[in-house]
């Protein structure tokens, strides 16, 4: 028997009491790093598949049919961002949310994912023409269907956010990708070796996701209109505009590579640029998932707000600088190794685009905290600027190849990062001292990487590819657990010392230590007590 969606009162609804603030505020931050925790297991394991399951798809089809269903991937792309309405985020951002909520939510989507699905349909050859790819229309017609699961599944993805469910979410996500990706997706491409494979393994992965999450919130199905107060679309009307920027700053460059390249160049591209953005993508959005129903439990308490900022910032800055430091300058062996000498053209076009995720990531964690505040509409503001600046840089520039639009990509990623940053700091009062904090040890980790990298490249010239990056990944661990054993502030910020401390019992003591002294903000002593 299906019952209806009842949200919960709990410790993320912050309308209690201000004697009940540090409970709460406690309560949050044990929810969010069990979610955090959970988060990041799922996204190891879809890291590994989507990698794995690229490699596999771009060797059995190459890259014309690779390029066509990047094509889709990109229309459905935007099409979600327009059918979907920012309503799901704002089922989030909602801090009193009710099954009336809910039950107009999902028909609102329900009703836009069918007439989204149905103009793809419909407009599908002329669209096909305009991108300058007359032979993907077929596959645009069916990509209709994607469209429409992943728009009406937004809803249970929602609630099981706004809850921290996260456990939830990753079982369903990365039982998706296992059979469509895997076992449906391989053995398709291996009989048909057309974009028909990967789009027909998308269509699974999206379906099985969005039973095994609904199976959870069993929200009503039934379509209706409530007579209450509809407190939603003003945050989604902000919301939507702040997305459709954000998509166009993020997919523009494919579009202009399938127009104006054709195809195989969009094949080159979309790899390049999936190969960099899929571990990216999986690390911010879980960070995202995380932040912004946080932000929204605490958008009162300044403190909390600012920890949780400064944390997630030197986070993404920690992992991302040196890890695609490294990738741009390991690019040729790693395209040749994981792609064949097929995919060569590729490694030019990797190289600024693996510069520009770690900008990237740092937009992704300013972007949910404006969300969480209700300030949205600043965050549509100033993306909009950026894409103005985008496309004025397009006409102004005469760009005759890929690699040129991947240098002009990093360039708007770097303006948005800071552009983003910047307001957030405003907003929560941080000195510059605090945002330079952050990025201390990500710079010195990344310093160390390049060099590590390119003296790794040097050593092993005439070695196998493999070989290269081996020999560049053990100088890089070395060194690291050298610096971190000897000089640990430089490695890690304190504020995300404190929350990496709370997982700290599972480590070595001696590391456990370190962290623990960058924590309590002194020197490293092992006898120190627990904090």
């Amino acid at each position: 028997m299906q019952t209806s969606y009842v949200p919960n009162k709990s410790s993320l609804d912050p309308a209690c009491g201000d004697h009940q603030a540090a409970v709460s505020r406690g309560a949050i931050a044990r929810l969010a790093l069990n979610a955090a925790k959970w988060n990041y297991l799922g996204v190891a394991l879809r890291i590994i598949i989507q990698l794995i399951a690229q490699i596999v798809l771009a060797r059995l089809l190459g890259p014309a049919e690779f390029g066509y269903f990047a094509l889709c991937f990109m229309v459905v792309g935007v099409g979600y961002v327009v059918a979907e309405m920012g309503l799901s985020s704002a089922l989030i951002q909602n801090p009193s949310l009710n099954g009336s909520d809910v039950q107009r939510v999902w028909t609102s989507l329900f009703a836009s994912g069918l007439l989204g699905s149905g103009l793809l349909i419909a407009f599908s050859e002329p669209l096909a023409l305009l991108l300058g790819n007359a032979e993907a229309a077929s596959y645009l017609r069916f990509a209709a269907v994607p469209l429409f699961i992943q728009t009406v599944a937004s809803v249970s993805l929602a609630l099981l956010r706004k809850s921290l469910d996260f456990k939830r979410i990753q079982f369903a996500q990365v039982t998706g990708m296992v059979i469509g990706q895997i076992f449906v997706g391989f053995a398709l491409a291996a009989m048909l070796h057309t974009a028909w494979a990967m789009l027909i393994a998308w269509f699974v992965q999206l379906l099985i996701s969005w039973i095994l999450m609904f199976v959870k919130v069993r929200h009503k199905l039934t379509l209706g209109w409530p007579a209450s107060k509809n407190r939603l679309s003003w945050f989604g009307i902000r919301a939507l505009a702040a997305n459709i920027a954000n998509w166009l700053i993020e997919n523009l460059d494919n579009l202009l590579v399938a127009r104006f390249f054709g195809a195989r160049s969009l094949g080159l591209y979309a790899v390049s640029y999936n190969l960099v953005r899929y571990p990216t993508n999986h690390l911010v959005t879980t960070l995202q998932a995380v932040l912004f129903p946080t932000s929204a439990a605490v958008q009162n308490d300044q403190h909390a707000l600012r920890t949780a900022y400064l944390a997630s910032l030197s986070l993404v800055a920690t992992v991302t600088l040196p890890v695609f430091a490294t990738a741009a300058i390991v690019a040729e062996p790693l395209i040749l190794t994981l792609y064949g000498e097929e995919w060569r053209e590729a490694i030019a076009i990797m190289q600024p685009l693996a510069l520009a995720m770690p900008l990237h990531a740092i937009t992704a964690v300013s972007g949910p905290l404006l969300w969480g505040v209700n300030r949205v509409g600043t965050e549509s503001l100033l993306q909009w600027l950026v894409l103005l600046c985008f496309l004025g840089a397009m006409l102004a520039l005469d760009l005759t190849s890929a690699v040129q639009l991947a240098w002009v990509v990093f360039a708007v990623y770097l303006a948005r990062a800071c552009l983003l940053a910047f307001s957030v700091a405003r907003l929560l009062q941080l000195r510059p001292i605090e945002m330079m904090v952050c990025f201390r040890g990500p710079l010195v980790l990344s310093c160390i990487a390049g060099g590590s990298s390119a003296a790794a490249l040097l050593l092993a010239e005439a070695h196998h590819p493999i070989g290269k990056m081996g020999l560049a990944a053990g100088i890089e661990c070395l060194l690291f657990l050298v610096l971190f054993w000897f000089a640990p502030r430089w490695v890690l910020a304190p504020v995300l010392a404190k929350v990496l401390w709370r997982f700290s019992s599972s480590l070595p003591k001696a590391f456990a230590s370190r962290i623990e002294s960058i924590a309590a903000g002194g020197d490293w002593h092992a006898d120190r007590p627990k904090i």
